[in-house]
Order: C-alpha cells, then sequence, then structure tokens
C-alpha cells in the first residue's frame, strides 16, 4: 500500500471460510450468507509492516498471514509435486470423494425438505 526508503505496508485479508460461509447458508437460509459476508469484510483485513534494522529487514503487524501463507505455498507445491509423480487421480480421490458426497447430501435434503 506505502512505500518510502526504510519501510513499507502491505494490506491484505485473512482467506474466506467457505466451509463456514455453507455451514452459515444453512443454518441461516435466508440471511445467513449476507451477515457473514459482512462480518467477513469487517474482520479479516490484515496489514503487515516493513521497515529496515541494519542491514536486515524486519516485520511487524498480522505476521500470522504471512504464516499462513508460507504454510499454504509449501502445501500447494508438494500437492502439485504428487500429482506429477503419480497423477491426478491417486493424489485427489479423496478430495473429490468427499465432494461428490457433499454435493449427494446436499441434493438429498434439498429434494427431502423443499
Amino acid at each position: 500500500m506505502t512505500a518510502t526508503e526504510t519501510t513499507a505496508s502491505l494490506a491484505g485479508r485473512r482467506p474466506f471460510a467457505w466451509w463456514l460461509f455453507l455451514i452459515v447458508i444453512f443454518l441461516f437460509p435466508l440471511f445467513g450468507g449476507l451477515l457473514y459476508l459482512i462480518f467477513w469484510l469487517a474482520t479479516s483485513k490484515a496489514t503487515v509492516f516493513l521497515h529496515v534494522e541494519g542491514d536486515e529487514i524486519a516485520v511487524a503487524g498480522d505476521q500470522w498471514l504471512l504464516e499462513l501463507q508460507r504454510a499454504q505455498r509449501e502445501a500447494y507445491v508438494e500437492r502439485q509435486q504428487k500429482i506429477k509423480e503419480k497423477g491426478f487421480l491417486r493424489v485427489m480421490w479423496p478430495q473429490l470423494l468427499v465432494s461428490l458426497l457433499l454435493i449427494a447430501a446436499w441434493i438429498y435434503l434439498l429434494k427431502t425438505y423443499w
């Protein structure tokens, strides 16, 4: 966002929790999703401040955001490497199965209660 010769500030948002969004929509079907979106916009802002101390760059502010991004990046690279070595279906079948089960559960709930 801002920068000088020795400082910088970076702004971002924490990741959107899709699972929580779906739970809120399921529990409060009319306004739950809208309320969660408003809550996320109001509370998700994160700012990281960088400044120079001697010859090193020091970080202050919402450091959890940086750690989360590093962990997600490492997991992404590892998963991509496994997919390249073993193939997509051999690596991703658990996620695909869970997705299909959740879609089937939603269809069942919609048919049963709608």
